[in-house]
């Protein structure tokens, strides 16, 4: 088949996409001709770039990689292409939005509110969030990936700061009770949940730089937690999935205090480098890097 991968974007995480791209490409040209397409900010002549592509292999993250703007524009264009549609995409790059769900789903998830930029200097909006939650509690971007903008607010004296650096990243900020414990993160593929990872970040936040630079992290997998606790994890990964309506693949986050998990978000185009967490679990279960993008261009051939 031809294979557009479609990489880099506008987004915060344009870098991180680029290395995405470029390690799908390679991982298809085994079997298939790889197209590579770096695209910026305008994607206007991004059809004929991709002209008689059997499917596109979109590889952005964040922005309007992941927001659904670009699954419209494909969808408009009768382009067919990898992850989750349009609708799916918008949802599951809302945290407030998946955290609504996530409850009406009986999906454990730390309490939240929610603030708007043109109003989080307001005073009773100030007290209201945090007066919720005892310190730490994390401000970040309500719709932003890879931790960008996120802080763990420890006293009065940092929220100013954390409500600041968030508002660069989106008018929407969450300010989110702190779950201590251990990060665990569920793969999915289809509709089957992969192996959970569990990370160990050497700095105790797992933050950009645990994310992508090699060594920063340890890594877990099959994370060491008992049976029962594994299966109802991967349920409730599988139940906000489908709920949102995502399809192909996604990688759902949780924190994990003693027994009691929480889901804090779903990615819909988790990263795929070499440090990335959905290769990692589908290696786990037996996948190496060219067959699970294999099986991800099966299953988005067959679901559009």
């Amino acid at each position: 088949m031809k294979v557009s991968v479609v990489l880099g974007g506008a987004s915060s995480e344009k870098d991180i996409s680029i290395l995405s791209g470029l390690s799908v490409a390679e991982a298809l040209s085994a079997k298939n001709e790889a197209n590579v397409v770096h695209i910026g900010e305008d994607i206007s002549t991004l059809p004929e770039k991709v002209f008689g592509s059997d499917i596109v292999f979109n590889a952005l993250h964040g922005g309007f990689g992941e927001n659904g703007d670009i699954q419209s524009f494909f969808d408009l264009h009768n382009i067919h292409y990898t992850g989750s549609d349009a609708k799916a995409s918008k949802v599951a790059m809302d945290k407030h939005l998946t955290k609504i769900i996530a409850k009406s789903e009986g999906v454990p998830t730390p309490n939240w509110i929610m603030l708007k930029t043109d109003h989080y200097s307001d005073s009773k909006l100030l007290n209201q969030a945090t007066e919720k939650f005892d310190y730490p509690y994390i401000v970040k971007p309500a719709n932003e990936g890879s931790t960008i903008g996120l802080n763990v607010v420890e006293n009065e004296d940092m929220l100013e700061g954390a409500l600041q650096l968030a508002g660069e990243f989106s008018n929407e900020i969450l300010i989110e009770e702190f779950i201590p414990g251990r990060e665990l993160t569920v793969g999915i593929l289809g509709n089957k949940a992969l192996p959970i990872v569990e990370i160990i970040p050497d700095d105790g936040l797992y933050d950009y730089d645990s994310k992508y630079i090699k060594g920063k992290s340890e890594y877990v997998v099959p994370a060491e937690i008992s049976d029962k606790l594994n299966r109802k994890i991967q349920e409730d990964a599988l139940k906000i999935y489908q709920a949102i309506g995502c399809r192909h693949y996604a990688r759902v986050d949780f924190r994990l205090n003693d027994d009691e998990h929480y889901l804090l978000e779903i990615n819909t185009l988790p990263g795929l480098t070499s440090t990335s967490l959905l290769p990692m679990a589908a290696n786990a279960a037996g996948l190496d890097f060219q067959a699970l993008v294999d099986t991800i261009i099966k299953i988005a051939i067959v679901d559009q």
